[in-house]
């Protein structure tokens, strides 16, 4: 018989595991492969909420966790991983986060960097930062109880600043700015979890992760449009402006790492991860734009799903950890999240961040070329390759 405390201590793995947003099949894996190094039989059943543990050998003991939704920890997941491929145990270890004036530094940074990626005006792109600070500002109101409440404040509070600005006479595309201000929380890890989960057959936590995930985008796109009429009301209705792109060539070689590492630490990962992931958020920058091969955003869209999930996964297989840790920044950028708000404030107020106005108007069919795109790189390793920890 084994002791309780080595069960809980298998137990409180997986949940290390899922607080560090591993996806739920891969923690029954990683956490059959962890028992059996110790010589104990469990049987294991995860989805985003919870985590059951089953040992048959052990008087059938069972250890159920509840849990709360997952948050991104990438450095966690990644020590997590290398203790369960350890030869011997070092027991858990939770990482130090990045320092404080680092951390809001980095939401300053991300909306400027996705603007000049993507073309805008050199004011919006200045506006752009003053709202990251203001995001990151309601990050610290929005601890403990109230996280629930980020996204959605966040958007509010970006909804109602441009409409101020907007309404001294600044000309910034209204919407589209939002829209930079929050992509930080589009989804790209609980995304790209449902559809690995779905590619493999794991149809709860697979829905239960694209559930969570439009539950987040509803979130922020309603915030704006509420944080946008409340200003509309107060300060009048701001004039639609049409973007315009006023980059310099060079600004974005400069903006490209600097959105890849911010992005890297605020989901604290490793500084080696972080530039091990560079490459995938040059494809989800650029990919859909030169992966077409003349058939257009489509195509190429579902080309680059395919590059970054066989990178991602080809470095997370070479390495003994998970694909995720490398996926998850060229999708954030990639996933149509934040085509999906572009979409909607297309359709709904005739204005687009990008200059390809057809971008909203497919965003469905993006969303298609990803799954498609990630079901078919992941389909391409053999079974053994799927399961990390053997």
């Amino acid at each position: 018989m084994a002791p309780l405390s080595q069960l809980r201590n298998i137990a409180d793995t997986g949940e290390t595991l899922h607080r560090s947003g591993c996806a739920p099949y891969k923690i029954e894996k990683y956490l059959q492969f962890y028992a059996r190094k110790q010589g104990i039989n469990v049987i294991v059943q995860a989805t985003p909420t919870s985590i059951s543990c089953q040992f048959p050998d052990e008087d059938n003991q069972f250890i159920i966790r509840r849990l709360e939704p997952a948050q991104i920890n990438l450095s966690l997941l990644a020590r997590t991983i290398i203790r369960i491929n350890a030869v011997e145990d070092p027991g858990i270890e939770e990482p130090g986060r990045y320092p404080g004036w680092l951390i809001m530094l980095a939401n300053i940074a991300i909306p400027p960097a996705f603007l000049t990626l993507i073309g805008s005006a050199l004011t919006t792109i200045a506006l752009s930062a003053v709202l990251g600070f203001l995001v990151w500002l309601c990050q610290l109101f929005c601890r403990g109880d109230r996280v629930i409440l980020v996204e959605f404040l966040s958007a509010l509070v970006a909804g109602l600043a441009v409409s101020l600005v907007s309404s001294m006479g600044v000309e910034v595309p209204v919407w589209g700015t939002c829209i930079a201000a929050i992509v930080l929380f589009v989804p790209g890890l609980s995304i790209a979890n449902s559809l690995e989960c779905l590619a493999f057959n794991d149809v709860i936590s697979g829905s239960s992760l694209f559930a969570q995930s439009i539950f987040v985008l509803m979130k922020l796109f309603i915030g704006i449009y509420i944080g946008v009429s409340i200003g509309a009301a107060l300060w009048g209705t701001a004039p639609q402006v049409e973007n315009v792109n006023e980059v310099l060539w060079w600004m974005p070689y400069l903006a490209l790492p600097a959105l890849s590492f911010s992005i890297g630490v605020i989901f604290n990962a490793r500084l080696a991860d972080i530039a091990r992931a560079l490459p995938v958020t040059v494809l989800g920058m650029w990919g859909p734009l030169y992966l077409g091969f003349g058939g257009g955003w489509i195509v190429g869209t579902w080309v680059t799903a395919m590059c970054i999930t066989l990178y991602g996964t080809w470095l997370a297989k070479t390495l003994n950890l998970t694909g995720a840790i490398y996926i998850v920044q060229g999708i954030l950028i990639l996933v149509p999240g934040s085509r999906v708000l572009m979409s909607a404030t297309q359709s709904l107020f005739n204005e687009t961040l990008m200059a390809d106005a057809s971008i909203g108007l497919s965003a469905l069919l993006m969303f298609s070329a990803i799954v498609a795109g990630q079901v078919t790189a992941l389909a391409l390793y053999s079974q053994k390759n799927r399961n990390l920890a053997s």
